[in-house]
C-alpha cells in the first residue's frame, strides 16, 4: 500500500453549470526538448516480437478530433512506417467533439469492432468500465508497452483503475491543471485592470460595465446553453472548499467533499450551505443577464467559446491553466491576441483530472496485443506522434529547428490532437512556445498536490435507475445557470425537491458507503 502523500486543498466552484474541464495528464519522464525525431525514433522501443512473426492486422483508432482534409494522407504515411515496424496498419477514425460520445457509445452498445478508443472522465469512462466496454490492461501494458509504463507519472496509473485493475493509459502531458481567469492583454492594458486582485467573478463587475459601454460587440460573460461552455463555470471559486465527486449527471455536480476535511463525508446539493451557494450563484447569473453582460442567447446557443473568441468578441474567460496555456490560446486564435492569466486555484491531482485524456482498448478488439503495441509507439516514437499531431513535413509544417516547426496555414491538416493522443512531451515546439516549456510542465507536475481519493471510482450498479432520473432532472433545470430565466431561486427549490424524490439521498448513501470502504483500505 502506498503511503498517503500530503494534500494541499483548494476551493472549487459551485456554479450551477460547472463543466467538466478538459483533461489534464502528464509525464514524469525526462524528455529532451532538443531531440529530433530521426535520432529519437531509432532508439524508441519496438515490441519484443519481430515483424516476421506477426500476422497483418489493422488497428482502428477512434479519437475526438475534427476530421481534416488530409487525414487519409497522414494515415498512409503512418501505415508505411508501422507496416515495416510491426506489420500493422492503422485506420484513423477522428470524430468531432459534438458527436464523439454519442457515436462511440453506440458502437460499444452494438458490439462493433474497435481497438484503441479515446476516453476520459468527462466521457463517462467509469460507467463504460463498469459495463464491460474496455479490457483490463495491466498485463498488456507490462508485456507490450513497458517503455510507456516507465515514462508515465505514477499517479497516471493509479487513477484509471476499477477494483484495482487498469482500464486505460493516459495521454502523457500535464497531470493536473490550476484554475484561472484569462484576459486579453490589450483590454487589460487599456482599462488598467489589476488582474492580481481578480479572485472571483464579482471582482470583474466594474469592468463589465465599462467594456459593455465602450465595446458593445464584446461579450463580458459568454454562456452556452446551460453547459457552462463559457466564462461562468469559475464563479465563487474562493467561497467554498468543496469539490465534486461521484456521479455528475449532465456534467453538473450533485455530490461533494470538503477537501480541507479529513472525515471524507459526502455532501449534496440538498445540504443547506450548498443550497445557499447555488442560489447566490443563480441570482448573480440572473443579474448579469439582465444587465446585458451575458449573451442574450445563453439559454440556447451551443457554439464553443473558442469560436466566439476567434471573432474578437471575448476579453475574459475562465480557464484551466498550466505553464504555456496563454501561448496555446494565442496559437489557437491564430495569433490574433496576447493573453494573460490570473491563477486563482493551485493545482491538485484528482481522479477526474488524471483521467481527463486516455486511450482504452475495446472489449471488441480482435487483437488487443497489437493495439497496445500501437499505443506504445504513440508514447515512445517521435515520428509517429508528430505525424498524427502535426502532419507531414513540408506539406503541413516547415521544420525550423531540431525540435521546432512552423505550421503551414490552410495546409489541410490541423488536428489539434496534441492533448488527445500519446506523449505530448515528444511534440515539436510551435512558434511562441518557450524552449523550456516541457521542463516547466515537469516542475508543475511534481509540485501538484495529490488528493487523497485519487483512484477512487464510484460503482453505480446499485443506483443506475436513480442516476438516470437525476440526470433527467438536471437537464430540465440546467438553463437556470445561464441567467436567462427569472426567479432562479424558486426554480432551484423545485429542482431540489424533484432530486430528493428521485433518490438523490439513496445515491449519496451508496457513494458514502463506497468511499468509507475505499478509504479504510487505502489510507494509512
Amino acid at each position: 500500500m502506498k503511503r498517503r502523500k500530503s494534500v494541499m486543498l483548494a476551493p472549487m466552484a459551485l456554479a450551477l453549470g460547472l463543466t467538466a474541464v478538459l483533461p489534464a495528464c502528464s509525464s514524469d519522464s525526462k524528455v529532451s526538448t532538443s531531440a529530433s525525431p530521426a535520432s529519437t525514433a531509432a532508439s524508441s522501443a519496438a515490441p519484443a516480437s519481430p515483424k516476421a512473426t506477426l500476422e497483418p492486422y489493422d488497428v482502428s483508432l477512434l479519437y475526438q478530433a475534427k476530421p481534416m482534409k488530409d487525414d487519409a494522407l497522414v494515415q498512409e504515411e503512418l501505415n508505411k512506417y508501422l507496416k515495416e515496424k510491426i506489420n500493422t496498419t492503422v485506420t484513423l477514425q477522428p470524430i468531432a467533439s459534438a458527436d464523439y460520445k454519442k457515436k462511440t457509445e453506440l458502437m460499444m452498445n452494438t458490439g462493433e469492432k474497435m481497438d484503441l478508443v479515446f476516453t476520459a472522465s468527462w466521457l463517462d469512462f467509469s460507467a463504460n468500465v463498469t459495463k464491460g466496454a474496455f479490457l483490463e490492461l495491466d498485463t498488456l501494458l507490462d508485456k507490450f508497452a513497458p517503455e510507456t509504463k516507465k515514462m508515465l507519472h505514477p499517479l497516471y496509473l493509479e487513477a484509471p483503475r476499477y477494483k484495482g485493475k487498469l482500464y486505460a493509459v493516459p495521454t502523457d502531458k500535464e497531470i493536473t491543471q490550476g484554475k484561472a481567469w484569462t484576459f486579453r492583454k490589450d483590454i487589460i492594458d487599456k482599462y488598467q485592470i489589476p488582474i492580481d486582485k481578480i479572485n472571483k467573478v464579482e471582482d470583474l463587475e466594474p469592468y463589465f460595465e465599462k467594456i459593455k459601454k465602450d465595446n458593445p460587440d464584446i461579450i463580458n460573460n459568454y454562456v452556452a446553453g446551460g453547459t457552462s461552455n463559457g466564462a461562468s463555470f469559475m464563479m465563487y471559486e474562493s467561497k467554498s472548499n468543496y469539490r465534486p465527486i461521484g456521479p455528475t449527471p449532465a456534467k453538473m455536480p450533485m455530490f461533494f467533499l470538503d477537501y480541507k476535511s479529513t472525515d471524507m463525508k459526502v455532501k449534496t446539493v440538498l445540504d443547506q450551505d450548498i443550497v445557499d451557494l447555488n442560489k447566490s450563484d443563480a441570482e448573480t447569473y440572473r443579474k448579469y443577464y439582465e444587465k446585458g453582460y451575458t449573451n442574450a442567447d445563453a439559454a440556447t446557443v451551443t457554439t464553443n467559446i473558442g469560436e466566439i473568441r476567434k471573432q474578437g468578441k471575448i476579453w475574459v474567460q475562465s480557464t484551466v491553466w498550466k505553464p504555456g496555456s496563454d501561448i496555446e490560446l494565442k496559437i489557437a486564435d491564430n495569433g490574433a491576441y496576447d493573453w494573460v492569466s490570473r491563477v486563482i486555484e493551485e493545482p491538485i491531482v484528482t481522479t477526474d483530472l488524471a483521467t481527463g485524456s486516455m486511450l482504452s482498448i475495446s472489449r471488441t478488439s480482435k487483437n488487443p496485443e497489437r493495439a497496445m503495441m500501437v499505443l506504445n509507439y504513440l508514447h515512445t516514437d517521435p515520428y509517429v506522434i508528430n505525424l498524427l499531431v502535426n502532419g507531414i513535413e513540408g506539406k503541413h509544417y516547415k521544420k525550423v529547428g531540431p525540435n521546432r516547426i512552423e505550421p503551414i496555414k490552410d495546409s489541410g491538416y490541423d488536428s489539434q490532437v496534441f492533448w488527445v493522443l500519446g506523449n505530448q512531451f515528444l511534440n515539436y515546439m510551435k512558434p511562441g512556445q518557450p524552449d523550456d516549456l516541457y521542463d516547466s510542465w515537469k516542475k508543475f507536475n511534481n509540485d501538484a498536490k495529490r488528493f487523497p481519493l485519487i483512484g477512487f471510482v464510484f460503482d453505480d450498479t446499485n443506483v443506475k435507475n436513480e442516476i438516470a432520473q437525476l440526470t433527467t432532472i438536471v437537464n430540465e433545470y440546467k438553463v437556470t445557470s445561464t441567467g436567462a430565466v427569472p426567479n432562479p431561486s424558486k426554480l432551484l427549490d423545485e429542482r431540489n425537491a424533484k432530486l430528493k424524490t428521485a433518490g438523490l439521498e439513496k445515491v449519496s448513501a451508496e457513494l458514502q458507503k463506497q468511499i468509507d470502504a475505499w478509504w479504510k483500505e487505502n489510507k494509512k
